[in-house]
């Protein structure tokens, strides 16, 4: 009995261990192993959900309604930023979500190789929404960036706001920051 029970909680923690870090919500991606590779803390590190972006979305409202329900419809951001820091240590966690990701149906957006630079931005579409848009940017000794937005992106909607040339009309992110818990108007603690 005891062995069995050592085999089932073998099994349960390599079950744990293996699952993907891709949600069950279309265009989430967890980035939580990859930042766990780094062996340190991020120099930004942003995690809003849709509360705070729904937030953000009305305090630009007034000044620009089409950006506003941009930043509505996304239902997360996770933003890390390491900078001085050698990436190299996340390229086999990196292959294995790129893997993942091929897997789930994300399709690559851009991809560079150059020498120690490796740069992934890969998308989830459905038929009308970019569900899921996600970075990775290794920069061997220097930099390393893990982004992944996601929600139901209208893409027409975006271009349309791109093309007009209001995208960032009424965007001040001083404003933005000060809105966060323990910030001033300046943005700082």
């Amino acid at each position: 009995m005891k062995t069995r029970l050592s085999a089932v909680l073998l099994c349960l923690s390599l079950a744990l261990a293996a699952t993907p870090a891709l949600s069950s919500e279309p265009g989430h991606v967890d980035l939580t192993p990859l930042a766990g590779a780094m062996n340190t803390t991020p120099t930004v590190n942003l995690a809003f959900g849709p509360a705070m972006m729904a937030g953000f979305a009305e305090t630009l409202r007034q000044n620009n309604p089409e950006l506003a329900d941009v930043l509505k419809s996304v239902k997360g951001l996770r933003v890390m930023v390491y900078e001085d820091v050698d990436s190299s240590g996340t390229e086999p966690r990196a292959n294995e979500l790129l893997d993942q990701m091929d897997a789930a149906g994300w399709s690559p957006a851009l991809t560079i190789r150059d020498g120690s630079t490796e740069i992934d931005l890969l998308l989830l579409e459905s038929e009308q929404y970019v569900k899921g848009l996600t970075l990775l940017l290794r920069d061997g000794s220097s930099t390393a960036v893990f982004a992944n937005i996601h929600g139901d992106l209208d893409p027409v909607i975006i271009g349309q706001l791109i093309g007009s040339g209001k995208a960032m009309e009424g965007f001040d992110l001083g404003e933005l920051m000060s809105q966060l818990p323990g910030q001033d108007d300046n943005g700082e603690d």
